[in-house]
């Protein structure tokens, strides 16, 4: 079973964000080229990180109702430089799953895209809202791989960085089949405004797993 209802989400399904400054997370990819310790290496990438609002249940409840993005702490979530939230596999996600497994479509989900919009996420959508395209914010193939979650390799993974050359409050992510525009989106979720520069990376991490 698709695990994509909130509780079930919440547990085996999740997207991590981490945003970083650029020229600080270069630094950690040179120590790793250069065969530096594992551990000394993730020092690095933690001082690089940048803080960003994760929301809670509370958030997502008024978000819902009123369409309002609440950075309040402790009331609506909290700072925090790695952000996970639960993800949601659309309607449309379920048949393209269903159609790969039978070989109906044979075109893999590898892109990753975000957006602006704020609207949130439902069963039914198809697209991202408002899909950001320019300096930097352009979908494209993400590294895919499969990992283990409740047993070996049950769970698949895409992650993308993005390098950003302008000024968002980046507030969607979704998973394509195309890696540059339309196509059709297995999973999206909405978030409370990432609000980036010029000089950051952002880097979206989804998981959606089965069993």
């Amino acid at each position: 079973m698709i695990r994509s209802s909130t509780e079930k989400v919440a547990k085996f399904g999740k997207v991590e964000r981490r945003l970083f400054d650029t020229k600080k997370l270069e630094l950690a990819k040179i120590a790793a080229k250069n065969g530096f310790s594992e551990d000394y290496v993730s020092k690095l990438i933690d001082l690089a990180a940048k803080p960003m609002f994760k929301e809670n249940k509370l958030w997502r409840l008024a978000h819902k109702l009123f369409n309002v993005d609440l950075q309040i702490p402790l009331l609506f979530g909290n700072w925090t430089t790695k952000a996970i939230s639960a993800n949601l596999v659309t309607t449309r996600g379920k048949q393209i799953i269903a159609e790969q497994l039978n070989g109906v479509t044979t075109a893999p989900v590898t892109a990753i895209a975000i957006g602006i919009g704020t609207t949130a996420a439902n069963a039914a959508d198809t697209t991202l809202e408002s899909e950001s395209t320019t300096d930097g914010t352009a979908r494209g193939a993400a590294t895919a791989s499969s990992v283990n979650t409740a047993t070996t390799k049950d769970t698949a993974q895409w992650v993308k960085t993005f390098s950003l050359l302008g000024s968002f409050a980046i507030t969607e992510e979704g998973l394509f089949d195309n890696n540059t525009s339309g196509g059709n989106m297995l999973a999206r979720q909405v978030f409370s405004a990432v609000n980036v520069v010029s000089g950051d990376s952002l880097q979206i991490t989804h998981k959606v797993a089965f069993s």
